[in-house]
């Protein structure tokens, strides 16, 4: 008897019934909180090292010695001030801080500048404010305080006890200052003696009335101050005025008045 192929049989395996086992991939665990951590530590370690080296250079550089340049009666104070200076570190010897503390302390400072001499020296120079007249202040309510005027219209301190100045005196409000050195000015430039002579600028009101020397006295108004201050220059510098000394009134535009000093009316 012939057997019969057998039609289940196969030279392969059958794996149909046979469940797949899935390969188990390796977990890498993640590093992500490292790299915050990593500049955290970095970062650190460059202030460190950053704030000890400033550490060391603020005090490798502490002054020892200065040099002043300047006018003798601002040269002085300047001196006391390192004298009682605290701390000559580096960070408290920066140029910016000298000039603002010596500005401050010392108002006859017209300009500074500091430099550093290496490693431990400070070189100073100075130049001093010049005053060019004194001012009261007539609206002053805590009393009358007479400042010292410098060339810029600046009223930068008052008059020390004792300190004699043979200066103009403005008697006026602060903001006709500029106004008053203004025409201290056009007189230095245009008629010297006469400005040497000026002893007083006074301002009521619109009237404004400049004493000078043995009775001299001039009147005029403060809206046409600019145009006639150099027309009473003119006027006085012709020959038959230019040897007397007058009252001259030019408040009223029509008409001026010219007086001798201390005498009536001409």
């Amino acid at each position: 008897m012939k057997l019969l192929p057998n039609i289940f049989r196969t030279n392969k395996k059958d794996t149909g019934n046979v469940r797949r086992k899935k390969k188990v991939k390796p977990v890498k665990r993640s590093m992500t909180w490292f790299k915050p951590l990593q500049v955290v530590l970095v970062a650190s370690a460059v202030v460190a090292m950053f704030g000890f080296s400033a550490v060391k250079l603020n005090q490798e550089m502490t002054v020892t010695h200065w040099q002043i340049d300047s006018p003798e009666h601002i040269k002085e104070p300047i001196a006391l001030y390192f004298k009682h200076k605290e701390k000559l570190d580096f960070w408290h010897t920066r140029a910016a801080v000298i000039q603002r503390d010596l500005r401050a302390q010392i108002p006859d400072i017209q300009r500074i500048e500091v430099s550093r001499i290496l490693p431990d020296g400070l070189l100073i120079k100075a130049t001093a404010r010049q005053p060019i007249a004194l001012w009261e202040n007539v609206v002053a309510k805590a009393g009358k305080v007479v400042m010292l005027v410098d060339e810029q219209a600046v009223a930068y301190r008052p008059i020390l006890r004792g300190e004699q100045l043979d200066l103009p005196l403005f008697r006026l409000d602060g903001n006709d200052l500029k106004i008053a050195t203004a025409v201290l000015h056009h007189l230095r430039v245009n008629m010297p003696q006469r400005a040497q002579a000026l002893s007083e600028v006074i301002v009521e009101r619109q009237d404004w009335r400049l004493n000078f020397a043995r009775g001299e006295q001039w009147q005029l108004n403060q809206a046409s101050l600019q145009d006639d201050l150099p027309k009473v220059l003119s006027i006085l510098s012709q020959p038959r005025w230019a040897r007397g000394h007058w009252r001259m009134d030019a408040r009223i535009p029509e008409r001026w008045f010219i007086r001798p000093a201390k005498q009536e009316v001409i």
